[in-house]
């Protein structure tokens, strides 16, 4: 049996309607192709569903049975067509997305704030969490992608690169690190360190970097929190390394800070998706708009003004 969407339309807006014109106008065609239609569904159907005059159009017997077996499914059908084409164009949707602590605190901001005017009815669930947590949560499916960085080889993760990224050390004036322009690694071993805790792309480039055969090092203080370590440098308990990406947020009145220069000391932040998952409609929006304020970003560190 060959029933058509169009043909069960057709017929439902014929009843409505009680006209093969008006119906015929409603579904936009004219009224002999209308008519061809309804004779079409009765020939699959083999019975007549109207009893036609030149002045009345009457359900027979089976037409009316008829209508009342299909009137729910093909309002359902018709839902679910709508509900599909509000996921499409972002009229609706929910996503859950992985973001490292600096990017919850510079990029991620202004991104929801563009993203709702653009698509108020989305729904976005943010966690925050360190750059090895974010990629074992991506690749179980806890969040639909993760903006953070790669630091190993990953075949089964897509990257979209955004924006480079580096970190800095922070300490109080005085303290014998303002003596340098400019830091390596190797540099801070013998300062007592606030170190942000295993699992964060910082650490893990700092012991991936550091040599601790050139002599004693300094005590180590592990924080989750990028505000603790400014909080504790700030008591001189020793020199916060911090993603630079941040600064702007966390506030170093009372510190002073020295970039480190080692080419390990600079990551590429990007959005990392996987890749046998199809990116959702609603998160190829986000992305869109995560590209732009990423872009603005660069400008401003650039010395430009934004676009």
């Amino acid at each position: 049996m060959n029933i058509k969407y169009r043909q069960l339309k057709a017929f439902l807006l014929a009843v409505e309607t009680r006209s093969f014109t008006r119906a015929a106008d409603e579904l936009g065609v004219t009224q002999p192709s209308f008519t061809a239609l309804i004779r079409d569904l009765e020939k699959v159907l083999d019975i007549r569903l109207f009893d036609r005059t030149t002045r009345s159009l009457v359900l027979t017997r089976a037409g009316g049975e008829f209508r009342d077996r299909i009137q729910r499914p093909i309002a359902d059908l018709e839902e679910a067509y709508r509900s599909m084409a509000d996921l499409a164009a972002v009229r609706r949707g929910a996503i859950v997305i992985g973001v490292l602590p600096s990017t919850a605190l510079t990029l991620v901001p202004p991104t929801l704030g563009k993203l709702r005017l653009l698509h108020p009815a989305l729904q976005v669930q943010v966690i925050e969490a360190h750059n090895d947590e974010l990629i074992g949560m991506l690749r179980i499916n806890q969040v639909e992608f993760a903006l953070a960085t790669v630091l190993d080889a990953a075949p089964d993760l897509d990257f979209k690169p955004l924006l480079q990224d580096g970190f800095v050390a922070a300490f109080p004036s005085g303290h014998p690190a303002s003596e340098h322009a400019a830091l390596t690694w190797n540099d801070l071993v013998p300062y007592d360190l606030i170190l942000l805790s295993r699992g964060s792309s910082a650490r893990s480039q700092f012991e991936r970097a550091v040599s601790l055969d050139n002599g004693p090092s300094g005590q180590r203080v592990d924080v989750t929190n990028m505000t603790t370590a400014v909080l504790l440098a700030k008591q001189g308990l020793g020199v916060a390394v911090l993603p630079r990406l941040a600064l702007p947020a966390l506030h170093l009145e009372d510190l002073s800070w020295r970039p480190v220069q080692d080419g390990s000391a600079q990551r590429t932040i990007g959005l990392i998706h996987r890749k046998d998952r199809e990116m959702s409609p609603a998160g190829s929006a986000f992305f869109q708009v995560l590209r732009g304020v990423a872009h603005e970003l660069r400008q401003v560190e650039a010395g430009g003004a934004p676009r």
